[in-house]
């Protein structure tokens, strides 16, 4: 945590952090920013009006809506990975457990919407490599375009999958129309068979 605040207050971007107690901690437990972040970090970041920290949640898709966002640091967990990805929103991988790691993997190596910053929970990483990863992603150089554009892409992708129009459907409505279609005739066919459940859902 150390790292990455002095990583936000070193890079020279606007920045929203959700912080929460580091891992090893219990998640409900009062936030020390004094044990956890650099003397008077708050502070400086309150007076400058670079950034912005969040106590324990934020409304992650709200943000990740804004036009204005051009990264997110997320351990890519799926849900977040569909979040960010639905609003064209490049990302800078952190995994920590789990599917993460494959998922920065798919991410980065396969799509090319992600750099990892780090690996695991005892990854040693510093601020500058930290910074080095943010003005990749955010920076005007051939690579961040590249991220922003793909990251765009897929958005479409997402977008086209999930249309519900008149005269046309998303390959993912589609499939779930398929798939309630066929829950419904099986349970049409449950209810003339006396073996089947009483008990619905």
């Amino acid at each position: 945590m150390m790292q990455l605040a002095m990583a936000l207050e070193g890079c020279g971007k606007n920045f929203i952090w959700v912080v929460r107690p580091p891992l090893g901690f219990d998640i409900n437990s009062e936030f020390r920013a004094n044990e956890w972040l650099p003397e008077g970090f708050e502070e400086k970041i309150k007076v400058s009006g670079r950034g912005l920290l969040v106590h324990n949640w934020a409304p992650q898709v709200e943000i990740l809506s804004r036009k204005s966002l051009s990264a997110f640091l997320s351990h890519c967990g799926w849900n977040s990975v569909l979040e960010s990805l639905s609003h064209g929103v490049p990302m800078i991988g952190w995994p920590v457990a789990a599917e993460q790691f494959y998922n920065v993997k798919l991410l980065e190596d396969m799509i090319g919407v992600c750099v990892e910053v780090a690996r695991g929970k005892r990854s040693e990483v510093f601020h500058e490599d930290i910074v080095e990863k943010i003005e990749l992603v955010m920076n005007e150089r051939e690579k961040g375009k590249e991220m922003r554009e793909k990251a765009l892409q897929i958005k479409e992708i997402i977008n086209n999958a999930i249309k519900d129009e008149e005269n046309f459907k998303g390959s993912s409505m589609e499939a779930m129309d398929q798939f309630l279609d066929a829950a419904l005739k099986l349970r049409g066919e449950d209810k003339g068979n006396p073996w089947s459940s009483s008990v619905s859902s």
